[in-house]
């Protein structure tokens, strides 16, 4: 039970993808005091959170009793999102571009909150696995998952500072790019399995 958590929290994780969080943070901290940043940080893992666990608890509900969904359909859809953010990553070396313009407390839902912590693909993997694993479970690793996810975000300007002394940011992007870019091909071909019953 462990081991599979662990899994579920690591699954997560990826899907939160705390390395975008990292060189966005970085730019926004530029212009933007501590304290603001923390507050940032706290209200937009905050509200990730929240949005994730209805998702948990009310998502099949909301799929399948009010907007008629399948679950393999958003499985597809989900994993569509994915590919495109990781080949985005690897062919220019960012996930998200950033509108430095928007007001602070603004962008804290949006983009931080949703789409970039709580995106499509991390709402459908929250659908998928509490049906799967029940949305206790699933609520449980998602908490660890943002936990650790904040606690990246926190530390970001001296992450960033590290890997840009290395000349290895680029690097890094690429190869998560890669990996959530699989994760995406994983949740069609799951999807598609799973809508014709192929075992």
């Amino acid at each position: 039970m462990i081991e599979k958590f662990l899994t579920e929290v690591l699954f997560f994780l990826v899907l939160v993808n705390p390395v975008s969080k990292i060189f966005i943070l970085h730019i926004l901290s530029k212009n933007t005091g501590k304290n603001d940043m923390r507050k940032v940080m706290i209200k937009s893992s905050f509200v990730a959170l929240i949005i994730l666990i209805s998702f948990c608890f009310a998502g099949t509900f909301i799929l399948q009793d009010v907007f008629h969904i399948s679950v393999e359909s958003l499985q597809v859809a989900g994993g569509l999102v994915l590919v495109s953010v990781g080949y985005t990553a690897l062919k220019k070396g960012v996930f998200f571009e950033v509108d430095t313009d928007q007001k602070l407390a603004d962008m804290a839902i949006v983009p931080i909150a949703s789409p970039i912590i709580a995106g499509p693909a991390t709402m459908t993997a929250s659908i998928v696995e509490s049906s799967v694993y029940g949305p206790w479970f699933v609520s449980a690793a998602l908490f660890t998952a943002l936990v650790i996810n904040f606690s990246i975000m926190y530390f970001s300007k001296s992450i960033t500072d590290t890997l840009n002394r290395f000349n290895v940011s680029g690097a890094l992007i690429r190869i998560t790019g890669l990996f959530i870019a699989s994760i995406g091909m994983e949740m069609i071909l799951r999807g598609i399995k799973n809508f014709f019953g192929i075992p």
